[in-house]
């Protein structure tokens, strides 16, 4: 096997048919069997079932591609660090970030440390703090993930910022009348963690009858229908930003502080073995825009 081989080993496993793996590798479909049946030959092994909805490894063909992601991951670390032994600091950091971060804050972060290492390259994925990116670090398909909220993970952690939680209308309004007005919840905020604290902190409201739910997919349809006067929401500052029109509250607790949302990047340990990552990772710590 060589490189060819586990790029077309893990391209199969993303498209799970081999028309399509034969297109992103530009490659033909037959020159493509082609080279499979005789790396199976030469392995005495059969890789793949081919069934009408796409083809599904083997075991065999399991424990193959397992070596193939493995031996790329080497091969990218170690020309990674090749590259950083020159002169000037070259490499690629495989980022991931959420959605709310990438739209607000990551701007101004990537330009400056661009500034400082213009060598250094970017792959830049955004997505769901809560699904997508969890689940891209786990598969290692990202080095580090700069998140939205608490995860459960056993590798490296900071927390990099902290605001404060609002709840936001369209009118002044008192707590008391809280409870009969819809209380409109995107669905990030209604997931383990974030979805625990919301209670939590209603339930402090002891003399306050539950509110009516109306559930939305997304923060952005949610400040809508609060903008239409259809209800109430609780939403990070972050999101408030020249909504002059509308009005908010800071979350409070009962003892008097503030419910806070977190911003966490999470990576694996070893990921800082590549100087190129460890640069990167100083550079959120030190300048991460609050």
């Amino acid at each position: 096997m060589d490189y060819k081989d586990w790029v077309i080993l893990k391209t199969i496993n993303k498209e799970r048919n081999l028309t399509k793996t034969a297109q992103r590798l530009f490659t033909s479909q037959p020159a493509l069997t082609y080279r499979l049946q005789n790396l199976e030959k030469d392995l005495g092994i059969k890789i793949l079932n081919r069934h009408s909805n796409g083809v599904f490894f083997t075991p065999q063909g399991e424990y193959l591609l397992k070596y193939a992601e493995e031996m790329l991951r080497t091969w990218e670390y170690t020309r990674s660090h090749i590259q950083t032994m020159e002169t000037s600091i070259h490499g690629t950091i495989r980022l991931g970030v959420s959605s709310v971060i990438a739209k607000f804050k990551m701007a101004p972060l990537l330009k400056g440390f661009k500034k400082k290492f213009p060598d250094i390259k970017f792959s830049l994925n955004t997505g769901s703090s809560t699904l997508q990116l969890p689940a891209m670090i786990q598969e290692e398909q990202i080095d580090i993930a700069i998140l939205r909220g608490e995860i459960d993970w056993q590798g490296q952690s900071h927390i990099i910022a902290e605001e404060p939680m609002c709840i936001l209308f369209s009118q002044p309004i008192t707590m008391e009348k809280l409870s009969h007005i819809p209380w409109i919840q995107y669905e990030a905020s209604t997931i383990t963690k974030s979805k625990e604290q919301l209670y939590a902190w209603w339930k402090e409201q002891a003399n306050l009858t539950p509110p009516s739910i109306i559930k939305v997919d997304s923060i952005e349809a949610c400040i809508q229908m609060v903008s239409y006067g259809l209800g109430w929401c609780i939403v990070p500052k972050i999101h408030i930003r020249n909504r002059r029109s509308l009005f908010s509250n800071p979350v409070m607790w009962s003892d008097g502080h503030t419910m806070l949302r977190k911003t966490m990047m999470i990576y694996r340990s070893e990921i800082i073995e590549e100087p190129v990552n460890k640069m990167f990772i100083d550079h959120v710590l030190h300048e991460y825009p609050i």
